[in-house]
């Protein structure tokens, strides 16, 4: 697959007054600079690791030059023990290999601002308790090299889940995702999970972050999204002549859904456009943090066009509604394609 780049200059909040097609197109508000991946389709089975060439990007500004043995992360502010870590000192300490699924949150309904891979790195709590954080302080501000700054609530960051990989299916981390290392927090949007992580600040006080300062969402908890692998509209100039996706029937629909910490309960597919819906088979559905992989057995009557609609719902029981306009928060509404089934 051929990978693009876009420079752009273009922020969050003209991104969400962007319309329609322009959205579905981009996926890009989130950052001035956005590699356009499409879903990788792995050739035995859909949802694995999505090759590190393929994996969407998106970046504060440009990607920094980071020399790892310069490379320091450091744990401050209110905290018993100031931490300084080498890059050298994060390969020796016990590793961890976690499958995590990461989206931008300007990724629409069926976008392609999300992907998935195999990320080794180290837990970051016990590094927390080696730090031992002051209990006044109840906010931790990130600092990325590239200059990106974001924050959580300590709570956020004590959770377990949270870690610092250095490796990216099997790779150390490319320059474009981390390189040295990153941090990740599961169930949050990319926005709060900083790229070529340096500084860690516990403060007595909440801070304002980059993006957070221009209106997008301070929580960035992931809203319950939905997509499809296949079969999928033809992209590129043949969208020009064709805007459904050409199938012979009986055709198995297969596709993603995603949530934040609760996961996704159920998926549910529609051919009529929402007048009716028909439960859809959880085909994997590991872990929270891992698009949930499903499957829908599309057999008509009779060919046609059809037009089919995606509703997730998460373990809290919160599912896609029709429409969920960007409002600085993540999109959340029903996937749609076009299908146009021909007899077998």
């Amino acid at each position: 697959m051929r990978r693009i780049i876009y420079n752009m200059r273009i922020t969050r909040r003209k991104f969400i007054g962007l319309g329609g097609a322009a959205i579905l197109i981009a996926g890009v508000g989130c950052t001035k600079r956005f590699a356009d991946a499409s879903v990788a389709l792995p050739s035995e089975k859909f949802g694995g690791p999505t090759p590190n060439s393929d994996f969407y990007i998106t970046s504060f500004g440009s990607t920094p030059a980071v020399d790892p043995n310069a490379w320091r992360l450091r744990i401050k502010g209110l905290v018993a023990n100031p931490v300084n870590l080498t890059y050298a000192q994060i390969q020796s300490l016990a590793q961890i290999d976690e499958t995590l699924t990461l989206e931008c949150i300007s990724n629409p309904p069926d976008g392609t601002a999300i992907s998935n891979a195999l990320w080794q790195g180290v837990r970051l709590q016990p590094l927390l308790e080696k730090a031992r954080v002051d209990k006044r302080a109840v906010w931790v501000t990130m600092r990325g090299a590239d200059g990106y700054y974001t924050g959580l609530p300590v709570e956020e960051l004590l959770r377990p889940e949270n870690f610092l990989p250095w490796k990216m299916n099997g790779v150390p981390l490319p320059p474009d995702h981390g390189f040295p290392v990153r941090i990740f927090i599961p169930g949050k949007y990319g926005m709060k999970q900083p790229k070529w992580i340096t500084e860690l600040e516990f403060l007595d006080h909440p801070a304002t972050g980059y993006w957070e300062a221009r209106g997008w969402s301070n929580t960035a908890w992931r809203k319950v999204n939905s997509g499809f692998f296949s079969p999928r509209v033809p992209g590129g100039l043949r969208s020009i002549f064709s805007r459904s996706a050409k199938v012979t029937g009986p055709v198995d629909i297969y596709g993603w859904a995603l949530a934040g910490p609760s996961g996704i309960r159920q998926v549910e597919v529609s051919s009529d456009d929402g007048a009716t819906w028909h439960q859809a088979a959880i085909v994997k559905n590991s872990s929270p943090y891992v698009w949930t992989v499903w499957r829908y057995h599309f057999a008509p009557r009779e060919p046609g066009k059809y037009l089919i609609r995606v509703r997730a719902t998460d373990g809290n029981g919160v599912a896609q509604p029709p429409v969920d306009p960007q409002q600085g928060s993540g999109m959340s509404g029903q996937a749609r394609m076009a299908l146009e089934v021909e007899a077998s």
